[in-house]
């Protein structure tokens, strides 16, 4: 068969994802596949998701099994469990099936030519050299989900941490077949270090229909902040800005989203207590990826400042898309990827020129004195991210760029 006419259009193109645990339940990461798979189903491609090990507590009551199907995504956990197995010993068995089971599949579906690529999702120089060796021994194509310069990163401080970043950075990165950078920054960075290998920018995806929701009450003024709460920068920065809010009404709350242990609450608890309008703060933790929707249709105003550091320049924030889904004012900072799409200050967000506490207080007190104008503000910025960052407009460009890397393999 000539390898251009390898997948003719009566069989399906099919993409594997290899490197995450947990699917289908996550945040960020589990989202991201969530959509970039549904980005191909639409074109009709096959998507199998991967893992090769269990991460759950059995006390979570998954309902879901080892295998099946998620919104059309098929996955396997090779491990035969979607639990983190209790002990030492238990623990390391499972992931040794996980591996063999892994490669078994892939060898498999390769030998029934069912195998069009691979998309790596992991940030683990071991793991993507493994997920390398495999390419070579079976045959496949592998393309990383580049949506980090993990090197860059704050609070990834551990020497061995530090050492795999630094090989990850300049190292793995050439291996790969080619790679879907989230942002400029990182499809610039790409490009240079492995001299213009195959590469797709694939910015932030989001499923705008599943925020199609009606605010339930616009009683209460509410500044919603979602994120890590080990980002206590982050958190600092916006209670500084909530208090530079002057003559605050009862009605006024900044409510923050955060996910995170049990240490890290605490010291965020801690940092509240500081704050000059701390009894207008509302935490809300454990909030599943469901009833996201609610809290931001919810919401006067959505939060996100971006640092002028290599890390934000990198990345480009998934709760954006969700965010701008919401029709709800998004306020952020000029930087990173938000220079390079349409975020007009005033238009379709309100940005802030700099990473700076009264700059963005400023931009929260416009909410306050121009409701109406706020509101069309989120209106606008829906319809901007729907132009550019709907999952269902990037699956033919992924496709054809997967394929293309198939073709050369």
């Amino acid at each position: 068969m000539n390898q251009k006419d390898r997948y003719s259009p009566s069989q399906k193109v099919h993409i594997v994802y290899l490197g995450e645990a947990g699917f289908p339940i996550g945040l960020g990461a589990i989202q991201r596949m969530t959509l970039v798979s549904k980005s191909l189903l639409n074109e009709n491609c096959k998507v199998t998701v991967l893992c090769r090990k269990g991460v759950l507590r059995r006390n979570s009551n998954p309902d879901f099994d080892i295998n099946g199907s998620f919104e059309g995504i098929d996955y396997i956990y090779t491990s035969d469990s979607v639990f983190r197995p209790e002990g030492f010993f238990r623990r390391n068995f499972a992931k040794l099936k996980g591996l063999i089971g892994e490669f078994k599949y892939l060898f498999h579906l390769k030998k029934a030519n069912n195998l069009t690529a691979a998309i790596i999702s992991n940030h683990s120089s071991l793991h993507v050299l493994r997920y390398k060796i495999y390419s070579l021994l079976i045959g496949f194509p592998i393309v990383l989900n580049f949506v980090e310069m993990a090197s860059a990163m704050k609070g990834r401080d551990g020497f061995s941490t530090k050492i795999n970043d630094r090989i990850f950075d300049n190292y793995i990165v050439k291996i790969v077949d080619g790679a879907l950078p989230i942002s400029e920054k990182l499809m610039s960075y790409y490009n240079s270090v492995t001299h213009n290998k195959p590469s797709l920018k694939l910015p932030i995806l989001c499923d705008f229909e599943k925020f199609k929701q009606t605010p339930q009450s616009e009683t209460d003024i509410i500044f919603l902040y979602c994120g890590a709460a080990s980002y206590y920068e982050l958190v600092e920065f916006v209670l500084d800005a909530f208090d530079q809010l002057k003559n605050l009404d009862k009605h006024v709350f900044l409510e923050l989203i955060l996910g995170g242990n049990e240490g890290e609450l605490k010291r965020v608890k801690q940092i509240i207590e500081k704050a000059k309008n701390k009894e207008q703060v509302k935490i809300t933790t454990n909030v599943s990826h469901s009833d996201i929707p609610r809290h931001y249709c919810n919401a006067s105003a959505l939060l996100i400042p971006l640092r002028p550091t290599p890390q934000d320049e990198a990345r480009f924030p998934h709760k954006i898309g969700e965010y701008l889904a919401s029709a709800r004012p998004m306020i952020t900072t000029a930087f990173g990827e938000i220079n390079h799409y349409d975020f007009v200050d005033g238009e379709t967000a309100l940005v802030a020129d700099d990473y700076n506490v009264v700059s963005f207080a400023e931009k929260m007190s416009y909410i306050l004195e121009n409701p109406e104008k706020s509101k069309e503000i989120g209106i606008k910025g829906r319809q901007m991210g729907l132009d550019n960052f709907d999952y269902s407009k990037h699956g033919q460009k992924l496709m054809n760029f997967l394929l293309s890397l198939n073709r050369k393999n």
